[in-house]
């Protein structure tokens, strides 16, 4: 909400100027001039919200799919551990997840799906695959030359 509201100053300031510089109104510039006013108006009705607690919450990617993944997260929660985010802390539990993912939409969903499978209350980095595989692979080769050094010693 906040860049939409800074990008339609921006274009009221522009707007004004070029009525300082030009006198007259244009069709277009009247129609630049009611498009800022509706996102200034938006905005306004947002900030009321907020400082009256009736908190919209805004998921910050506008895609199906995270849409999907976000709706699959909460119901997890509801099933497995009985808990229903209020929505200051379902904004702050997006923010979190936003944090996590550095801004990627993708990154943020297999967070989410990680955190599912593996039955966690919270967001997590990802784990690499590849190095928890590499590690028990490393152990087993270990523990099997622990093994055999025993079998030898024994005989």
């Amino acid at each position: 909400m906040i860049p939409q509201y800074v990008k339609a100053v921006g274009q009221l300031q522009e707007l004004f100027q070029e009525l300082a510089e030009g006198g007259k109104i244009t069709e277009g510039q009247a129609g630049r001039y009611d498009q800022s006013q509706k996102i200034l108006v938006s905005f306004h009705s947002w900030i009321r919200n907020q400082l009256d607690g009736n908190i919209k919450v805004e998921l910050p990617w506008e895609d199906d799919r995270f849409t999907q993944a976000w709706k699959l997260w909460t119901n997890f929660k509801k099933e497995q551990f009985q808990f229903a985010y209020k929505q200051i802390g379902e904004q702050g539990a997006l923010k979190d997840l936003v944090d996590l993912s550095g801004g990627d939409m993708e990154k943020a969903i297999e967070i989410i799906h990680q955190s599912i499978k593996k039955g966690w209350k919270g967001f997590f980095d990802l784990k690499d695959q590849k190095a928890i595989t590499k590690k028990l692979v490393d152990q087993r080769q270990t523990d099997y030359k622990q093994q055999l050094m025993n079998r030898l010693g024994a005989e």
